[in-house]
């Protein structure tokens, strides 16, 4: 009989463990696809800015926006890829929202905007970053977001610095 209650409760255990690994999963998951929606939605940003900014500054930041967040979207789709996690393949509907609200801006007004959209932005994805670098389950996962946090502080940073307009 011991041998028996010892299997059961080694065989619950082993549930309640790979539960436990299920969730976190999911949630680093959740992580890679956030991640990359956003780089999706920096990129399609900073595009845009190339051709409605009026503000050389606006113009150059948004220049780095595509590379860096170009560069975070190869290496995070690397990483995901070895896991076997889809990474985005476009921005979220809310991200979509706002790409289409700077669509119809331009000059001083497009300035303001994508300003005031990145500064936001960098915000929360500094948070989102900073959750999975100090909670992720995901060894690597959680290394590549503590690694790009103090780029998109700099990032968030820089939009802050830009003049007003």
């Amino acid at each position: 009989m011991r041998t028996f209650a010892s299997l059961i409760i080694a065989l619950f255990l082993a549930g309640t463990a790979s539960a436990e690994s299920a969730r976190s999963s999911a949630a680093d998951t959740d992580f890679v696809r956030k991640a990359s929606s956003g780089n999706l939605t920096e990129i399609a940003l900073g595009k845009l800015a190339a051709d409605q900014a009026s503000s050389d500054d606006v113009k150059k930041y948004a220049a780095q926006m595509v590379i860096d967040h170009s560069r975070s979207n190869e290496q995070l789709g690397k990483l995901a890829g070895s896991k076997g996690i889809q990474i985005a393949t476009a921005p979220d509907v809310a991200q979509q929202q706002d790409i289409d609200r700077l669509k119809g801006l331009d000059g001083a007004n497009f300035d303001r905007a994508y300003s005031d959209l990145m500064l936001r932005s960098h915000k929360l994805t500094s948070g989102l970053y900073e959750l999975e670098a100090t909670k992720g389950e995901d060894t690597e996962i959680r290394a590549f977001a503590h690694d790009t946090l103090p780029l998109l502080r700099e990032h968030e940073k820089l939009a802050d610095s830009l003049p007003p307009f």
